[in-house]
């Protein structure tokens, strides 16, 4: 087992960061564990094995966003316990090629967000790697979701409230005494 320490982290956050900003998936995977678990939620599954990995970068992030970057806001974060490290991220990139799955279509606009991300060694390699971010903001960046405030906002909520309703209704007539 791998005992992460500062120079470690900061090396290999450099080497990982650095397969993204000249989007190459080979460098990435190499990277992994070949029984790697990647969980993304840009990804339609948990990505497991290295293959995965390879094929959802290559395959979708890549596309959707070829000219994605990565920019390390903090100095990484280490555990207590010397297997993980965790790193505060801006990525930003032009969204020109769709995310599919689920089907976005591309709007040639760019995408700035910032992410959290978690990984786990085995062997020098990532074992488990996890990615938290605000997929609301990045919903609302493409299109998604409608700016808060507009109509399309104000009619997605007054449905919201009505299908609360129902299903309040729902559950209330289920409880209630024959």
């Amino acid at each position: 087992m791998t005992t992460i320490d500062a120079p470690f982290a900061r090396q290999f956050l450099h080497r990982l960061h650095a397969s993204v900003n000249t989007h190459d998936p080979d460098a990435l995977a190499a990277l992994c564990c070949e029984d790697v678990t990647w969980e993304d939620p840009a990804a339609p599954y948990t990505l497991r094995g290295r293959d995965a990995v390879l094929h959802f970068h290559r395959d979708v992030m890549f596309q959707a966003l070829p000219d994605v970057h990565v920019e390390l806001l903090d100095e990484p974060y280490l555990s207590l316990d010397g297997t993980s490290v965790a790193a505060r991220l801006r990525i930003r990139g032009t969204m020109s090629g769709s995310l599919t799955p689920p089907g976005f279509a591309p709007t040639g606009g760019v995408v700035m967000f910032e992410t959290a991300e978690f990984s786990r060694f085995r062997n020098g390699l990532l074992a488990h790697h996890i990615v938290v971010l605000d997929m609301l903001d990045l919903a609302r960046q493409i299109g998604a979701v409608p700016q808060a405030g507009t109509l399309a906002a104000n009619v997605g909520m007054w449905m919201q409230h009505v299908s609360a309703f129902r299903a309040r209704a729902r559950r209330s007539s289920c409880n209630s005494p024959s």
